[in-house]
Parts: structure tokens; sequence; C-alpha cells
């Protein structure tokens, strides 16, 4: 329980509030049934724990736990209140447990005082264990759950509403979705497809945001540092690497050859340099040689504008480029717009 309510509660059991303050704490308690109810099993707890004088082990112990589980930022105590009330359920299951272990302790006490201590720390630390796996059972319940994607991939917003992705990632799709943790799952229409350079286009109308970065057309040179922000797990990785060869796989000068750890799920992520350009898009990986990748070049990505399905999208298409990046962009500004893609077929 919060220190700060535990403390509320002792100064009217104590008699330590003025006439005003108890008027106060009675009306608060009436307008909070929730706050009543549990000052009421505190109530009973104490007057338990004063019998056998351990009140203060038992509190400080629980007041212990309750500082490593939840950080406490307001100063108000109705606020503090609502903003552990989700775990409300689980603070009056700990009430009782603790209950019925107070009871069977006392039935069960030793002789010597060092077992009763020992006996003591046993069960606060298997009844805290409990508390803990029943809070993160109770954030379980209230997060979403989704059927699993048939395959899973990475995608970047390269403009409001716009997503680019491999096609490969894409093919066969039935219905796509796209999220990180600025945006919530929602799903992105399949506006555009090129195979020979495996680029896809997406549209997500809820995806609003304009990103602060911009594709360079700008030279970039062997050896230059390059990272990328993707998803071959379900939380953002970051990687980094340089440019190893001008050309890709068969010397095909449309893409960098970069040297970088990747993994299944990284495509389709942007590829920057150590300044924060965007030159390109992570499309495959080298299963023959350890660490070699390969990445579509923005200027590749340019010529795509003749072949766009509508002038609404190839304006949107060259407002995306720039012969060169006006400021450099952190890690930290990128994240938000670098999307996890799931894939979902009827059939495969």
């Amino acid at each position: 329980m919060n220190p700060k309510i535990t403390e509320w509660f002792d100064q009217y059991l104590s008699g330590q509030m003025s006439e005003k303050e108890q008027t106060e704490f009675i009306n608060t308690l009436n307008e909070n049934s929730e706050l009543k109810k549990h000052f009421e099993e505190y109530q009973l707890l104490i007057n338990s724990f004063k019998s056998y004088h351990q009140k203060n082990e038992i509190e400080n112990k629980f007041n212990q736990w309750y500082a490593d589980e939840m950080q406490y930022s307001s100063k108000n105590v109705k606020k503090i209140w609502w903003s552990v009330s989700y775990i409300a359920a689980s603070v009056a299951l700990l009430v009782t447990l603790t209950g019925i272990w107070l009871y069977e302790s006392l039935n069960k006490q030793t002789k010597k005082q060092s077992t009763e201590i020992s006996y003591l720390k046993k069960e606060l630390k298997q009844i805290q264990n409990q508390q803990n796996t029943l809070v993160r059972n109770i954030k379980k319940i209230q997060e979403k759950t989704y059927a699993p994607a048939n395959s899973q991939s990475t995608g970047f917003v390269f403009a409001p509403h716009y997503i680019l992705t491999t096609f490969h990632s894409i093919q066969n799709a039935d219905s796509i979705f796209v999220e990180n943790d600025f945006q919530v799952r929602t799903q992105a229409q399949l506006i555009y497809t090129n195979k020979d350079l495996d680029v896809a286009v997406l549209y997500a109308p809820q995806m609003n945001a304009k990103p602060n970065f911009y594709f360079s057309n700008a030279i970039h040179h062997l050896g230059n540092r390059v990272f990328t922000l993707g998803y071959p797990t379900n939380q953002l990785v970051y990687n980094e690497g340089y440019i190893s060869a001008m050309n890709g796989y068969n010397n095909d000068s449309a893409y960098y050859q970069i040297t970088m750890s990747l993994n299944p799920g990284n495509s389709g992520g942007p590829l920057f340099t150590n300044t924060g350009e965007l030159i390109g898009m992570i499309v495959s990986k080298n299963i023959n040689m350890e660490g070699v990748a390969f990445a579509l070049k923005s200027s590749m990505l340019y010529t795509l504008k003749d072949s766009l399905p509508a002038d609404s999208i190839k304006s949107v298409w060259m407002k995306a480029f720039r012969k060169k990046s006006s400021q450099n962009v952190s890690i930290q500004n990128i994240k938000p717009f670098v999307l996890n893609i799931y894939v979902y077929q009827k059939s495969i």
C-alpha cells in the first residue's frame, strides 16, 4: 500500500488529526467507497498487528514492496489513490493473505524467537511473489491480444499516412497491420508495388504524423558508417555497420552492400548514415557470408516516381526526397516512425 495512504490512515487512527482534518477525512471516505473499504480493511489489520506487536515490521515490508513496484509521482492523496486503482483488487487480496498468514503463524510459533523471524521472512517472500504474479496477470488481461501473424517485418513512415517496406514481406497478404510503441495497431492498405526493386508502399489513414527526416540523394562512400532500426523481434532493435561495397549482390548498382548483423524481420527497415541521413531501405542479407546485407539506394527509390499510380502519391513521393538532408536526426526522433508490420494470409 502507498506509504502516504497508510500514513494518512495512521494519523486518523492515532488521533493526530485536528477536528477539521478528521471531518475532511470522514467526508473523503464517504465520497470514495473503494478508499473507505481499504481503510476498514487496514484498520482491522492494524488492530490485529497491535495485539502481537508486529505492525511496524509488516508495514515496512509492505511499503518497501510498493516502492519497488510503483513510482510515487504526485503529492495529492486522491490522485495517488486513483493512479493505483488498477491494482486495488490485488491489494485487497494481499490484505487477506496477510491476515491468514498472521493467524497461522501465531498458532505455529515456537519458543525460539530466531525461528519466528526466519519463518516470517519466508512467508512474506511467498506473499510478495504471489502479489507480483497477480499484478502481472492483471496487466496481461488489460492488454489486447491478437492472432499470430503469418509473417512479420519492418517498415517506416516517409510521409504522413505513407509507409515504405519491401515487396517480398507483404507478397500475397490478405491484410496488413502496423504498430509500434507510439502507434496502436492499425490496418494499412497496399497501394503500390515494384517487384523488381522489392518495394511496396502502404497507406495508413491513422498515421498522420510527419517524419522529420528525408531521403538523401547525396553521394555516400565506401566505409561510411550506417545504422538501421527494425523489428527482428517484437521490440525495436538498433543495428550499426558500414558500407562495405558500393554495389549489391552480383554487382547490382541499385543496392549498397553493408556489413551489419541483421536477422529476419529487419527487411524494410530504414538505412541511415551516422549523421541521420536516410539513404536507403534494408532488403536482404547474404546467407553464405556472415554479416553481409543489402540495402536499396535512395537514388533508386527516387526513380520510381514515374511509375506511381496517382499524381497525389507522386507529389508526396517527391517531397520525401532532398538532395541533401538539412539537419541531423537523432535515433529518438526516428523511433516513432519505424513500424512493426504484421501480414496475415488466409492460405499460404
